[in-house]
C-alpha cells in the first residue's frame, strides 16, 4: 500500500520533534538567580575575606565592570588600576578611603577629567549596594595600590537604605509595549544604525546598549533619549552624533514604547525580553 506524502511528511516532522525534545530535556538545566546580597554586619572578617567578596561584587552585582576596567584604557569610564593609591591624591585632605566611599554613593562629586557625569549612585537602583556590599567593594577598591582600612563604620547607616521610606524601591512601571518599542529602535528611531542592544544591530558608532538598563536609571535613559547633549557624552564615542529631535519626530505613544523596550535590556537574553 502506498503511503500519502502527508503521512510521510507528518512522520517525519513528529520523528524530528522527537529527537530534539530529547536531545532538549537531556541538557542540565541552569536555573537563573538574582544576585544574592552581602551581609557582612556583626561577622568577624578578614581584610582578605572583604577584598575577595569586593571582586566578586566588582565584577557581578556591582556591574562595574561594564563601564570600568583595571590596567586598560579606552573604555566608558576611568581605568582603576592603581586606585587605592591614587584616590588618596585626588582631594586634598581627603583620604583614599573616604574619597572611594564618596566617589561611589556620590559619583558625580568626583568627575574625572574627559569623563561624563554618567555613573549611577551604586546603593540605588538598578544597582542597588547594601553597605555590607559597599564595605567590600571599597575594601576591594583600595587594595589595588593602597592600605586596606574601610571598616563598616565608614559606611554611612543612610547608604543601601530605600530611597523612600520602607520597603524597597519599586521597579518602574510604563504603560509602553516593549516589541513595539523593539520595532522603533530598529526602525523609525534609526537606533540600530548607531547602537547594539543584544542580537540586534552591530554598529560601534555608539556604545552597546545590551546593558543599559542594568547599569543605568530610568531617569538617565529617558532624558538621553530627550536630550542626549545634557546628559553627556560616554567617553571614547564622538559627541553631537545623537540627534536631539526625537522629542519631535517620535510620538508620545513611540516614546514610550522605546523607552520600555530599552528598560529590558539588562544582558540577560537582551531583546529576546520584548517578545
Amino acid at each position: 500500500m502506498r503511503v500519502p506524502v502527508l503521512v510521510k511528511v507528518s512522520i517525519f516532522a513528529l520523528a524530528v520533534m522527537g529527537s530534539y525534545t530529547y536531545y532538549a530535556n537531556s541538557i542540565p538545566q541552569i536555573q537563573s538567580k538574582p544576585p544574592e546580597e552581602l551581609s557582612l554586619e556583626g561577622g568577624n572578617v578578614t581584610p582578605e575575606q572583604l577584598v575577595k567578596a569586593g571582586e566578586e561584587i566588582f565584577k557581578g552585582k556591582g556591574t562595574c565592570e561594564i563601564c570600568h576596567r583595571i590596567g586598560q584604557k579606552g573604555t566608558r569610564a576611568p581605568d582603576l588600576a592603581g586606585v587605592g593609591g591614587t584616590a588618596a591624591k585626588r582631594k586634598s585632605g581627603t583620604n583614599a578611603k573616604a574619597y572611594i566611599i564618596e566617589s561611589l554613593l556620590d559619583p558625580g562629586a568626583h568627575l574625572v577629567e574627559g569623563y561624563p557625569n554618567i555613573m549611577p549612585k551604586v546603593d540605588r537602583p538598578p544597582i542597588g549596594l547594601n553597605r555590607s556590599e559597599l564595605w567590600a567593594l571599597t575594601a576591594f577598591l583600595e587594595s589595588m595600590g593602597g592600605t586596606v582600612d574601610v571598616k563598616l563604620d565608614d559606611i554611612p547607616k543612610s547608604a543601601g537604605a530605600p530611597a523612600t521610606g520602607g520597603g524597597g524601591a519599586a521597579a518602574l512601571k510604563l504603560p509602553g509595549d516593549p516589541k513595539a518599542g523593539q520595532a522603533v529602535f530598529g526602525g523609525k528611531g534609526g537606533c540600530i544604525a548607531c547602537h547594539k542592544a543584544g542580537a540586534i544591530g552591530a554598529s560601534p558608532v555608539g556604545p552597546d546598549l545590551s546593558q543599559i538598563a542594568k547599569i543605568q536609571t530610568p531617569e538617565y535613559i529617558m532624558g538621553k533619549i530627550l536630550s542626549p547633549g545634557a546628559m553627556g557624552t560616554v567617553s571614547g564615542y564622538p559627541p553631537n552624533v545623537m540627534p536631539p529631535t526625537f522629542g519631535q519626530s517620535l510620538t508620545a505613544r513611540e516614546y514610550i514604547d522605546l523607552l520600555s523596550f530599552l528598560l529590558t535590556l539588562k544582558g540577560e537574553g537582551g531583546p529576546s525580553a520584548a517578545k
